[in-house]
């Protein structure tokens, strides 16, 4: 699972920052990035632990939510999306704002969309649940 993690993390910062490391004790487990305990690091370790689950394993499927994603910088953003669009298996994301990103993430997002939902009308089933 670490060396996988490692893999995918380089692709996402070209080897700049560190991978997350997931070690199992008699008692629990550990997962944490080294040297780094940023809240988007935090988020972008359980993406790349997610995406090596997905690569590893039969999972068929993998939802990411806009409150995972948008804690994560949008340069690696690009790059998560493009690992999402290699994959073999179905993936699901919700994004909030999709013009905010990067020229080449909203050029993906908007080609691979198969549901937006807006106000006005555009709600999921027609109207606000708020």
């Amino acid at each position: 699972m670490n060396i996988n993690s490692r893999t995918i993390n380089d692709y996402i910062y070209h080897g700049t920052c560190n991978s997350p490391i997931l070690n199992f004790t008699k008692s629990g487990y550990e997962f944490f990035t080294p040297d780094d305990t940023g809240t988007g690091i935090a988020y972008k370790g359980l993406v790349v632990y997610d995406l090596s689950v997905l690569k590893l394993t039969a999972l068929p499927i993998l939802v990411h939510d806009s409150i995972v994603l948008k804690q994560i910088s949008d340069i690696a953003i690009e790059k998560i999306l493009e690992l999402y669009q290699k994959s073999n298996k179905q993936v699901i994301i919700s994004l909030d704002k999709h013009t905010s990103y990067t020229a080449a993430s909203t050029k993906v997002l908007v080609e691979n969309a198969v549901l937006n939902l807006a106000p006005n009308g555009n709600e999921l089933f027609g109207r606000s649940w708020g």
